[in-house]
């Protein structure tokens, strides 16, 4: 059974406490009259009460002040070209040693290999 730090009892109790705030103001505003001047206050409420919360991490450490700057984007971009291989060398080249076992069903059999050439040789 783990036991919490002094540290994290203390953030607990302050994520507890925004959070009941976060409900009570929520549980007023749907007594209120969307549009009206009371409900605009309670989402401004809301607002500031997330805005403290952020300040308060941030002044204790648990959050850094600008996390945009400690992420960085990154952009991966992925080509997918279907390709078929004529003969057996390039089905080797393109799946490689090991997948060729998996891919007995294209019937890549002498005869075929023997023709391909042919028309290979005659159409040049």
């Amino acid at each position: 059974m783990s036991t919490l730090t002094d540290e994290a009892k203390r953030v607990k109790k302050l994520h507890k406490s925004y959070n009941d705030a976060r409900k009570q103001i929520k549980a007023a505003m749907e007594q209120c009259s969307p549009g009206t001047n009371t409900h605009l206050a309670h989402i401004k409420a809301l607002s500031e009460l997330d805005s403290r919360e952020r300040a308060e991490e941030i002044a204790l450490g648990l959050t850094p002040a600008n996390l945009g700057a400690m992420v960085t984007t990154e952009f991966i971009y992925v080509a997918h070209v279907q390709a078929m291989p004529a003969n057996r060398a390039e089905l080797e080249k393109l799946l490689g040693r090991q997948m060729v076992k998996a891919s007995d069903g294209l019937h890549y059999d002498d005869a075929d290999e023997a023709i391909r050439e042919q028309l290979q040789s005659e159409f040049k």
